[in-house]
């Protein structure tokens, strides 16, 4: 009798394979209803400095901390919120082209775009206290508990150490599935990074555990037509904690905004913000219907294999019966 012979390791290749499929399907997959939609909402507006190149913005006890960048221009301020007046200034040489700001045990510091270095300054006298070295360029940063995030301007966050200001680690950050470049000014409230993106008028709020986008703040119409004649892009977000609350600025902007933040009641898709996300969505929409296809296809060809290997282990079983039979002939079924 001609056996029907099929490999018992079938069923084992097909359930490995049908896994592997499931877990890359799911694992490529996020889904775009997870993140919120927010917008701004203004509360106070206070007059801001329209010569300062925003790019680093933080709030401690009654006062604005200000990073401004372009070389020649480079300056970290201290301005009294209360008043408006800078009260302390110090300027960089005109090789310096400065960056992000952040505040971490009494002392100040600020990136720089291209120079490699982080200046650390005496909170109270704006003394300069020692410098950091680093790689690459510099954007935005920010403080947690346990370390700094930096960005340069791509979808990567970089961790640093508090003391030593070396790096301990890296987040890719992704909205909708897809990588996020421009980060730039950096905000840390929690374990939650809020980050402007370049060139644009939307504020990501950033898992930084996941670095999955869970939040798209819209701060687009601020300024009056007018106001953005002369001003540049958005840049500069402050968090006061005794207060809990948001401030906003740009670059070369004439007010800087205390905000609050509601949930869109309609999503709108052609945004300045992100114009790729519709086709981000439909995308992931489509390979999201074509993976549960493809998963389908795999558990029914699962099934029939199994079917196929039963059928195979009883012809086999029938079979070795039958030879034993035949050579000793003392077989009974």
């Amino acid at each position: 009798m001609q056996r029907w012979h099929v490999p018992n390791s079938m069923a084992i290749i097909i359930l490995i394979f049908s896994i592997i499929c499931l877990n890359t399907t799911t694992a490529s997959i996020e889904n775009p209803d997870t993140i919120q939609y927010l917008e701004v909402v203004i509360e106070e507006t206070k007059d801001h400095n329209v010569s300062s190149w925003t790019q680093g913005l933080l709030i401690h006890e009654g006062y604005f901390y200000e990073s401004t960048g372009k070389r020649g221009e480079s300056s970290l301020q201290q301005i009294n919120i209360s008043t408006g007046i800078t009260e302390k200034i110090f300027f960089h040489n005109e090789s310096i082209f400065a960056e992000g700001l952040t505040l971490f045990n009494d002392t100040l510091i600020q990136l720089t775009y291209v120079s490699n270095v982080a200046f650390v300054f005496d909170l109270e006298s704006f003394d300069l206290i020692r410098t950091y070295d680093y790689s690459g360029e510099g954007w935005g940063i920010c403080t947690m508990s346990e370390f700094f995030v930096m960005s340069d301007g791509s979808s990567q966050l970089t961790l640093r150490d508090l003391e030593t200001f070396q790096s301990i680690g890296t987040v890719n950050v992704t909205k909708n599935g897809v990588p996020l470049s421009y980060l730039n000014e950096l905000e840390c409230i929690g374990d939650m990074v809020y980050s402007n993106v370049w060139l644009t008028d939307e504020i990501v709020v950033i898992d930084i555990e996941t670095g999955v986008v869970n939040s798209s703040i819209n701060a687009s119409g601020i300024l009056s037509d007018i106001e953005y004649e002369n001003a540049d892009v958005l840049n500069g977000i402050a968090y006061d904690e005794n207060n809990s609350e948001f401030w906003i600025t740009g670059k070369y902007w004439p007010h800087i905004f205390q905000i609050t933040l509601e949930e869109r009641e309609i999503f709108i898709e052609s945004d300045s913000i992100n114009n790729t996300d519709s086709e981000n969505d439909t995308n992931i929409n489509q390979r999201y219907v074509d993976s549960n296809s493809f998963v389908i296809s795999i558990m029914i060809l699962l099934m029939v294999g199994i079917i196929i290997w039963t059928i195979d282990l009883k012809i086999r079983d029938n079979s070795e019966k039958t030879q034993v039979q035949e050579l000793s002939g003392e077989y009974y079924g």
